[in-house]
């Protein structure tokens, strides 16, 4: 038999797919892990090297500052340029953190300065500058040294740094130390020695920059040197952007610090840039490329209540709102003899108006604040007309109490019999009629 027109041919049974669970990384934040020791055979064993071989290496980054002896190949100190500063009003005492100390106390995390100008290899704060090649000698041991760094220091500064920049570091180095000697140099130079190179390009791809330095017969030309205004912070930085303007509304606070972190684990460098965006977005591998960042975050949670907690809830607020309603009642009453007392008292005023002469009547208004007899009578109109609102209310008055007719004696008067009060009055009787 032939199928009719009105036959509904059959779905295809849709065949569920099955995913593997998101990979969920916990956001991470600069933290403070352990403290670092106090280094004391370090210098012992600089000292116990032949003389002139040994010396403090000072890597003095952007992003941080690494430091150890130059007979080992592993820095001792790793640690951000930052310090924080602050005084504890309760206790009359000032405390000072640096490197990864800072992030140790929750109020030092509020003061924390950088060395460096953000993006730039330029030191900027030479306090914390300071500060820090204090922790740092400490660290290395070098407390033990009678109020001087007996030991040569190789530090690395930025490509074409400032004269000013440089001139304070000699300063802090030579009269703040002491130091015998000082060596300055960039660190991807110092790299391409130790490695044998002698002629090439050498790209040093930093924090703040990248730099292009051609090197001829072991001689870095810097003059044809090329900066790339690019590096760690700025990638981190771009990528900071991207985040708040994909999530504008998110709740929680988002930082540098973080950013890096995301860098620093979940970014690569293409090899194939053109060929891998073309098929990223693609089904194949995407559960392997898809990323996802937890934050902080407390689920609320829902209490169910049952039918008779439910019911006493109810019952309480109706209680509530019972006590509520008397305690408005109890003030409308309050207002409302108040009002009486008041009407009854300017009715007694009134009624002295009557008998009394126009001096004793001016001296009656004038102690009451009224004009002329009119806003006095006006006052007890209002007044009355109040307290029969508020009986109507709350004492129960007949809402259909006569209310008193409109005057509209004057409409019929020509304006030349009236004085200047009384065409008001008039002018105010009409609109009164017309609306």
């Amino acid at each position: 038999m032939a199928p009719s027109a009105i036959d509904i041919p059959a779905l295809p049974q849709r065949v569920e797919k099955t995913y593997p669970p998101a990979n969920i990384f916990n956001v991470k934040e600069n933290k403070f892990d352990k403290p670092i020791e106090i280094q004391s055979e370090g210098r012992e064993k600089a000292l116990a090297q032949p003389e002139g071989s040994a010396a403090i290496v000072i890597d003095n980054g952007s992003s941080a500052v690494r430091a150890g002896w130059s007979f080992e190949s592993n820095p001792r100190i790793t640690a951000p340029p930052i310090m924080a500063k602050y005084r504890d009003r309760k206790l009359g005492k000032t405390y000072s953190f640096a490197g990864t100390d800072c992030y140790a106390d929750t109020t030092a995390r509020g003061h924390i300065r950088n060395a460096f100008e953000l993006g730039t290899g330029i030191v900027s704060n030479w306090d914390v500058e300071e500060h820090m090649l204090d922790w740092t000698f400490l660290k290395l041991g070098m407390n033990d040294a009678d109020g001087a760094i007996d030991m040569p220091i190789v530090m690395t500064e930025t490509v074409a740094n400032l004269p000013y920049s440089r001139k304070s570091l000699n300063e802090i180095i030579f009269e703040c130390y002491g130091a015998p000697s000082l060596a300055l140099g960039i660190d991807s130079l110092f790299s391409y020695r130790y490695n044998k190179g002698k002629t090439g390009l050498v790209v040093s791809s930093s924090y703040s920059s990248t730099h292009v330095i051609p090197v001829y017969n072991s001689k870095p030309m810097l003059a044809q040197a090329i900066r790339l205004n690019w590096g760690g912070w700025h990638a981190a930085e771009y990528l900071l952007k991207l985040i708040r303007l994909k999530y504008p509304a998110f709740p929680g606070k988002l930082n540098a610090s973080q950013a890096e972190n995301m860098l620093k684990d979940h970014c690569y460098v293409s090899k194939a840039y053109d060929d891998e965006i073309r098929s990223y977005l693609d089904w194949t591998g995407l559960e392997d490329r898809d990323i996802v960042i937890q934050y902080p975050y407390t689920e609320e949670v829902i209490v169910r209540k049952s039918e008779e907690e439910l019911a006493r809830i109810t019952e309480r607020k109706k209680e509530s709102g019972r006590r509520l309603q008397e305690q408005a009642a109890k003030m409308r009453l309050e207002k409302l003899m108040r009002k009486e007392q008041e009407l009854e008292y300017y009715k007694k005023v009134q009624g002295k108006i009557v008998d009394a002469n126009k001096k004793d009547t001016k001296r009656l208004l004038d102690a009451e604040d009224m004009k002329d007899e009119a806003h006095l009578e006006r006052t007890i109109k209002e007044l009355e007309k109040s307290i029969r609102r508020a009986r109507t209310k709350d004492v129960g008055g007949d809402p259909e109490e006569e209310q008193e007719a409109p005057d509209f004696s004057l409409l019929e008067v020509p304006d030349d019999q009236l004085d200047e009060a009384g065409i008001k009055t008039k002018r105010h009787q009409r609109l009164l009629k017309s609306a």
